[in-house]
């Protein structure tokens, strides 16, 4: 059971040291620097997405609209159905 609580003051320790290296002022603007690309980069994909979707959606809207005139008049009265052929001997 003492082994249990050891273990994690070492962790404790080795956390506390790692964020005292991640503190200093060079890596400080390094992850500054990283984070401002990686965020430039998510915003132009971002924008890619949102074009694509919009020139998409006109594109379905756009072949929606003459098809959806025509379908109308070809539409069959909901009641009606193909007529099967059932045979008594189905297997």
């Amino acid at each position: 059971m003492l082994e249990r609580f050891q273990s994690a003051r070492i962790l404790s320790a080795t956390e506390a040291k790692e964020n005292t290296v991640a503190r200093l002022p060079q890596d400080k603007d390094r992850i500054e620097r990283a984070t401002r690309e990686a965020q430039s980069i998510i915003a132009i994909e971002r924008e890619a997405r949102e074009a694509k979707t919009a020139r998409l959606r006109e594109q379905r809207l756009s072949s929606e609209a003459p098809a959806s005139a025509g379908a109308t008049a070809a539409k069959r009265k909901p009641g009606a159905r193909k007529a099967t052929h059932k045979t008594p001997d189905a297997r």
